[in-house]
Parts: structure tokens; C-alpha cells; sequence
């Protein structure tokens, strides 16, 4: 928190307060604190008590936090924040900020300029927030608790992106206030204010269609096992996650080239192929394996849990499974790795640019948003006419403002960098900053050396998971070969191995389907669904009935109160068409309850 000038007293007294109700919300206590004149500033541990302390320079006087896993070009990293205070008070933010990879928030205090520093990562999957009062402005990895300090009010189109998508995006959060930090960026504050910032990576630097696939498969191979090598000689028990699908394979597989230990986890039914494939992956490469059962229904007290990492901003049922998973993980190992990002290697999304796949001509923003933001199932009527948005027009304009200046770079590249801002910022790192406040995790795919090989690679080379299968293929040929979930291996298709594809054409043959038939099974199967019977135990329980009061909803201003009261009615029988807005309707209410009880205000 930096207090404006001659509001330095007053901006000691909101830390003060943040501080308590931190403990109240997120029931955190800090480890270190800092407070000087200008600037102050307190640090929270992992729920597994690991995680960085303010760490302060006695000559200088500047000070380094450091939120997530880092590793810097030089060979330091995560636990190596006096040589990275060091390296910014050689070398200035700019040129640190290119040096490092991997998932952080790195806050640097200059004492000299009483100035706050602030790099955000390569995609801004580790968030961070911001919000400027009249006195100070305070940053924060808790949209939640900058909410609090002072009175906020909803954020109409963040508010209706979270439940119509269950995802909030560009920098907006539930509230008006509240900003999330824009990835690759580094930011300056100072006096009270924002002082300006930079981008210091960014897609239209790179050279796309620059290496074949023979090249990528390669570098690829190489560079991932550079970061897992990093990885593995940091934290001495890692976890992978391994399943029947691509990313998690290729990550196994090359944390296999560095002949350090790790182990493997999946999560699912016994009879599930994602656990029959992974266990038989861990048996052929001798790894020691865990499977952990689906998590059964849940009760609201162990969803409502979830509130003190999600913020709010993430489905509180949800994420109450994967938590279960996480803290049962973390009493065992040091850091969960998994493969997200891993799926840019395979051409993600890109069925929407045909015909013109690879071509080097602007997006079709209406069609992405069509068919990849505003696609869920969700009751549109529910926002009040004057602020109810068409979210196929919204997503559009979402899409058209993330990819200004990129129109003439192959749309390949373009729908990468969409799905990069949008989705893997907003919906993965959600999850990650959530997970990574009960202990670290990471994924290697999205180092920038990785990152930087898989946006370069021509598109033909990514299409239908070639560059992967290739690289698979040459490098571990014993994991590539065990089938994928669908059944067909994970190497390049040839006249000599052709027939072992034929689930292929039998998988793409009941997608097509399924997709005919999901209107007119739609009811049967939202009665049979899991999700359905989670609703219905919760409806039985009084903390969720007294919440989901349509007269006295705190989210109530933004909604029409006639059309939700049919709704929250309807919600109440077996037959009810959407489930998961149901869930998210729930998630925000419960966070707006929250809020007030710790002292938190909503304007109307």
C-alpha cells in the first residue's frame, strides 16, 4: 500500500485495517511486514507454510516479494530473492523482467525513487490487483480484499462474463475498483498513483512459421527438458500430473530425460481411460503412481472453503474438488506440475480458422466468440435490460481489442495470442493462483523459452498434434505408442502404422453424434448429472436457502428481480438447464456475503 502525499498517516491506518481483514476473510496471517514512510507492505504464507518473505536490502534499503515460482536466465531461482534484488538494482526491471520464467508477481520497493515495482508474467496467469483510492493505492494477489478496504460497487459486465462463463476477463474483476494487472508487463508506482508501464514481451516480436517440424521437435524436446531439469533441482518431490490425453504425456516424458525423481497422479473413476492409460504410462517408465478418486458430492461447508483462494472468481464447487486433491498432494510432495499450455503445441481452436488456416488475414472475432466464449449454456434474461449484454457482440469486442496490431501476423498466431490473454490468463490462471496459495505449482509449457518454440513453429506442423507426436515419437517411441484415451497412439500417421487409427475416424464419428443429439437428450441428462444431485443435496441445506433469497440477494441490484425468482424457483426441481450457472450464481452471492460480514460495504 503507497499512501499519497501528505495521506501517508491515512494510508497507515487502511493497512492496518487490510491486515485484519485479511484474517477475517482468507484467515491469513502475515509472515513478514514491512512499513516505512511510503510504502507498506506484509507477505502471507502457503497453507503448507512455504512461500517467500519480504526480504529488504540493509544498505539500500529496497525490499523484493516474490508471489508464485520463478527462475531467472542466470541460474537463481525460487528462495534466491537477495541475488534477484541484486540483479534489479544492477540491471533496472526491464531487463530482469526478461530474464525470468515461470508463474510470479515480483513486487520491488525502490527507496531511493520511492517507487513500487511490479512484473507481472509471461501470459499474467499469476494475479495480482490494483485499486486507487483517494489516499493511497494498494496491490494485491486478493481481489477480495481490496474489495473490502473501502465500498465498491458491482461491476455490471464482470459481474454477467463471471456468470454467463464462469471466467472474468481483460482487467476487469466483480467489482468497479478493483483492476487485475495486464501480463508481461512491468508497472511503476509512486506518490499515491500509477507512474506508468511497459510491455516487455509480447507475440508480435516473435517469428511465426520460422521452424519445421523436424527443427521445432527438437528445440521443443530440448528447452522442455531444460525446465524441467530447472524444476526438478529445486524441489525435490515433484508430482506430475499424467492422464490419457497429449500435454501431461509429452511433460512425463521429458522430465524422464532428465534422470531426476518424480512421481504421477490422476484423478477420475478406476475405469476411466485417462486412469487405465495413465497407469499403464507409470508402469512402462517405472514411476512411482497415485490415483485419487473423483471427489463425491460435497457439503456447502467444504464448498464455501474454497472462497479464501478463489476470491469469488471461480466456481466454488468446482474448485472445492480440485482443493481436496491439492491438499491431500501437498503432504507428500514439494510442487505439482501439470501440462497446461501444452495444447498450443496441437493447433488449440485453430478448426475455427478453416479454410483459412495459416493465412495471414484478421480473425473472425464474431466466430471465435460465438463458438468458443459465449457458447455455454446460461439464462440470458436474468440481467436487467439496461445492462444486459449480447455476450456473442461482447466476446467479439473483447477479442478485436486483445489482437489490436496483430492482423497481418498468420491468424494461427492470432487466435494463440486470443487464447493466450483470454482463456489460459484468466480461467487457468485462476486456478493456478488459487492452488499456488496452498503450495506451489506449475507448468513447464509455459516458460518463455517453451512458449517462444511452439509459437514459432509453422502452423502445419502443429495441426493434429504433429509436432508433439513427432517429438514423442523421436524422443520416448515406448510412451508414444500407448494409445491415447480415444485409442489411436500418440505418433505421426504413416501407410505402415495407418490402421492403427482406426478409432479415430469411430471418436470424430460420435462426436458428430453426440453434437446432433445433445438438444433432444439435453433434459435426461441434466437430471442424470452429478451436478444436478450436488444442487438438489444443496438446496436441502439452510445456509444456501437463506442465501438464494431473491428479494435479498446483495447481487439482486443487476438482475431482474421477477425473472429471477422463477429462475431460483426452477432451480429448485430436478429438470433445470443450467446447472453450472446455478453454481456460479451461488459462487457470487456467497462472496458478496462474505465480504459484508468482514466488514466489507456494496453500493447501489
Amino acid at each position: 500500500m503507497l499512501g499519497a502525499p501528505g495521506s501517508e498517516h491515512d494510508a497507515a491506518r487502511s493497512f492496518s485495517s487490510a491486515l485484519e481483514l485479511a484474517s477475517r476473510l482468507k484467515g491469513q496471517v502475515p509472515n513478514s511486514v514491512v512499513q516505512t514512510r511510503w510504502v507498506h507492505v506484509a507477505s502471507f504464507p502457503r497453507k503448507n507454510t512455504t512461500g517467500a518473505r519480504v526480504l529488504t536490502d540493509p544498505k539500500t534499503g529496497n525490499w523484493i516479494f516474490v508471489a508464485g515460482t520463478w527462475f531467472h536466465v542466470d541460474g537463481i531461482a525460487t528462495g534466491a530473492e537477495s541475488k534477484l534484488l541484486r540483479y534489479y538494482e544492477q540491471f533496472g526491471a526491464s531487463k530482469l523482467a526478461r530474464d525470468l520464467e515461470g508463474f510470479f508477481t515480483i513486487l520491488v520497493a525502490d527507496a531511493i525513487k520511492q517507487e513500487l515495482v511490479i512484473i507481472t508474467d509471461l501470459v499474467g496467469s499469476c494475479h495480482c490487483y490494483r485499486r486507487e483510492c483517494r489516499d493511497f493505492v494498494a496491490i494485491s494477489g486478493s481481489s477480495l480484499l481490496l474489495a473490502a478496504i473501502a465500498p465498491v460497487h458491482l461491476d455490471p459486465i464482470g459481474c454477467q462474463e463471471f456468470l454467463h462463463t464462469g471466467v472474468i476477463y481483460e482487467e476487469r474483476t466483480l467489482y468497479t475498483e478493483v483492476h487485475k494487472l495486464q501480463p508481461a508487463t512491468v508497472f511503476r508506482f509512486g506518490a499515491g498513483s500509477s507512474k506508468g508501464h511497459e510491455r516487455y514481451w509480447h507475440v508480435s516480436e516473435l517469428q511465426p512459421e520460422f521452424f519445421d517440424v523436424d527443427q521445432a521437435a527438437d528445440k521443443l524436446w530440448n528447452v522442455l527438458s531444460s525446465a524441467l531439469l530447472r524444476i526438478g533441482r529445486e524441489f525435490r518431490r515433484p508430482i506430475c500430473d499424467l492422464t490419457g490425453g497429449y500435454d501431461s504425456r509429452a511433460m512425463a516424458a521429458a522430465f524422464l530425460d532428465t534422470s531426476l525423481p518424480f512421481s504421477t497422479v490422476v484423478t477420475g473413476a478406476q475405469d476411466s481411460p485417462d486412469v487405465r492409460i495413465s497407469g499403464a504410462l507409470a508402469k512402462l517408465a517405472n514411476l512411482p503412481h497415485l490415483h485419487i478418486c473423483a471427489a463425491d458430492a460435497l457439503s456447502f461447508g467444504e464448498i464455501k472453503e474454497s472462497l479464501a483462494v478463489t476470491e469469488g472468481e471461480y466456481n466454488l464447487a468446482e474448485y472445492a474438488s480440485i482443493l481436496r486433491t491439492h491438499r491431500q498432494l501437498a503432504q507428500q510432495f514439494d510442487i505439482s506440475l501439470n501440462g497446461s499450455f501444452g495444447e498450443l503445441a496441437r493447433g488449440y481452436w485453430w478448426e475455427l480458422l478453416f479454410p483459412y488456416t495459416g493465412f495471414r488475414r484478421a480473425l473472425d472475432a464474431r466466430r471465435i466468440a460465438r463458438a468458443r466464449f459465449a457458447a455455454k449454456r446460461f439464462d440470458a434474461s436474468l440481467f436487467s435490460a439496461p445492462i444486459a449484454l449480447d455476450m456473442t457482440s461482447h466476446f467479439e469486442g473483447v477479442i478485436t481489442r486483445n489482437n489490436v496490431g496483430l492482423a497481418e501476423l498468420p491468424n494461427t498466431l492470432q487466435l494463440d495470442h486470443v487464447y493466450l490473454m483470454m482463456r489460459m490468463q484468466r480461467w487457468q490462471g485462476r486456478i493456478a493462483s488459487s492452488t499456488n496459495q496452498l503450495w506451489p505449482c506449475l507448468s513447464p509449457f509455459m516458460f518463455r523459452s517453451v512458449m517462444e518454440v511452439i509459437l514459432q513453429t509453422r502452423s502445419k506442423a502443429r495441426r493434429r498434434s504433429l509436432l508433439i507426436r513427432t517429438m514423442l515419437a523421436r524422443f520416448q517411441p515406448q510412451l508414444a505408442n500407448v494409445p491415447l484415451e480415444h485409442g489411436y497412439p500418440a505418433v505421426p500417421l504413416n501407410w505402415k502404422n495407418c490402421y492403427r487409427f482406426w478409432p479415430l475416424a469411430e471418436y470424430y464419428g460420435l462426436r458428430l453424434w453426440q453434437k446432433a443429439a445433445a438438444g433432444r437428450f439435453q433434459g435426461a441428462a441434466a437430471v442424470a448429472s452429478k451436478a444436478t444431485l450436488q444442487r438438489m443435496r444443496l438446496w436441502t441445506e439452510s445456509e444456501v436457502s437463506e442465501l438464494l433469497v431473491a428479494s435479498t440477494m446483495r447481487v439482486g441490484s443487476l438482475l431482474d428481480q421477477a425473472r429471477l425468482e422463477v429462475y431460483l424457483n426452477a432451480s429448485k426441481k430436478a429438470e433445470f438447464p443450467w446447472e453450472e450457472q446455478w453454481m456460479r450464481l451461488l459462487t457470487l452471492e456467497y462472496a458478496l456475503y462474505a465480504l459484508q460480514q468482514a466488514g466489507g460495504q456494496i453500493l447501489t
